[in-house]
């Protein structure tokens, strides 16, 4: 009982934050299908799907660093609730109109608006989960985004074919419900601050001058020269996993090409398997795998999940073609997953003070949006060669370099001196010693 007990001590809102992203993944089904929507309903080739993924991702670009400048200075909730109008409607849109290219200009742009809810989603999270808890609040959130894409990729693949018309519909839906639940049920207080509210005005501690962290601190600017001039690590971090989300990208993309390729009208309903399977075992795997490693540092557990994504693609590359062996690749590249997931947002919120969580957040997707966007476009290179195998080489050397770096990251964080941290509710930039 204890895998279960350990998610128990989190706040009312980090567990509506987490119903909401599973919610929301009950309908995610146009997103995780973009790839197959280029190549198999407007004809392009590989290398032409790479090329619009990314110039998708360039477009994105800015809304990363927009998305982390505004989480910083204006309410998270607002963002959250604003972005998610805005995808409702298009995708609304989308559901009862034709569908052609002008849809797919029309799902960018409610890509854009996600992107731009990504830094202040996490940082929300971040900000209403108690001291200490960061690793459960995250494992959490992600656990319940996976039970919500369970069933999406199968539902998904279904209707691709002949009711893509209904997937823009139950995206909205879903996204409305998700919005609804963050209007009631999420206060965008600090795990502190609510703590103090339910207490007796007697029990209350006195008043202390504290930089509140629901606001930003007016001195709190330049994020990059902060990082510069105290806590370099952090930025062999955002490297290391910017190159190991290039890799990841490839889930989404160079698998489902290559299940097309390979098995012809059933690649969908394949693709929509392996990823409901994934789904099924990232519910059951993370709790587990959260107990085991909770004494593990997070670069340890970064180091862990790069080294078992490089082996997953490592089995792809030696069983294109074979279905049984996708499943046992899958398996290994969710551990990988899941490791990475236990390691990113609590070295972020650990690391970096709450002034700067936003920036921190939206520079991270910026660089991996950057790093996604090569890796998939240089392999459709070679897939468009017919050259599978070297597609899957390359990708395997990008996460070699993520796993050098973050190697770099462990070995600079223990050799770093020592100092005395400060605790998350004041401002600042704890030791990084994670």
């Amino acid at each position: 009982m204890k895998i279960l007990t350990q998610y128990k001590g989190l706040t009312r809102a980090n567990y509506a934050l987490a119903i909401g992203r599973m919610v929301t993944n009950m309908g995610a089904m146009i997103m995780p299908m973009l790839t197959l929507i280029l190549n198999q309903k407007f004809g392009l080739t590989a290398s032409e799907t790479a090329l619009w993924i990314m110039l998708a991702g360039l477009i994105n670009l800015p809304a990363n660093l927009i998305g982390g400048q505004l989480a910083d200075k204006i309410s998270k909730k607002a963002m959250i609730i604003a972005c998610d109008l805005v995808s409702i409607t298009i995708y609304l849109i989308c559901g009862v109109k034709a569908f052609n290219f002008v849809s797919f200009i029309m799902i960018m742009v409610a890509s854009f608006f996600q992107t731009i809810e990504g830094p202040a989603y996490s940082a929300l999270v971040a900000l209403v989960t108690p001291p200490g808890k960061e690793d459960k609040a995250f494992s959490i959130q992600y656990m319940g985004a996976n039970v919500g894409f369970i069933l999406a990729p199968i539902i998904g693949g279904f209707l691709f074919n002949n009711y893509l018309w209904l997937c823009f519909i139950i995206d909205a839906v879903t996204i409305a419900m998700s919005t609804v639940l963050i209007i009631l049920f999420v206060d965008e207080k600090s795990s502190q601050e609510q703590a103090e509210e339910h207490q007796p005005e007697d029990s209350k501690a006195p008043v202390t001058q504290v930089t509140p962290t629901t606001q930003a601190n007016p001195a709190a600017k330049g994020f990059i020269t902060m990082l510069l001039k105290t806590n370099k690590p952090v930025i062999l971090f955002m490297l290391a996993f910017a190159l190991y989300e290039g890799g990841y990208s490839q889930f989404s993309y160079l698998m489902p090409i290559d299940f097309a390729k390979y098995h012809g009208d059933m690649g969908a309903t394949i693709y929509g398997t392996v990823m409901s399977v994934s789904c099924f075992l990232v519910v059951i795997l993370t709790p587990i795998i959260t107990q085991i490693v909770e004494s593990r540092s997070n670069q340890w557990k970064l180091i862990a999940g790069v080294a078992a994504q490089i082996l997953s693609f490592g089995v792809f590359l030696i069983s294109l073609g074979h279905i049984p062996a996708y499943y046992i690749a899958i398996a290994i590249f969710i551990v990988g997953e899941i490791l990475t997931m236990l390691c990113f947002s609590p070295y972020i919120v650990q690391a970096v003070g709450p002034e700067y969580r936003g920036r921190a957040f939206g520079w991270v997707s910026f660089l991996g949006a950057l790093a996604s966007g090569y890796v998939m476009w240089y392999s459709g290179r070679y897939v468009d060669a017919n050259d599978d195998r070297n597609a899957w080489i390359f990708t395997i050397v990008i996460c070699v370099v993520a796993l050098a770096l973050s190697i770099l990251l462990d070995l600079a964080t223990k050799t770093r001196p020592q100092t005395k941290t400060r605790p998350q509710t004041e401002k600042g930039c704890p030791n990084s010693q994670l």
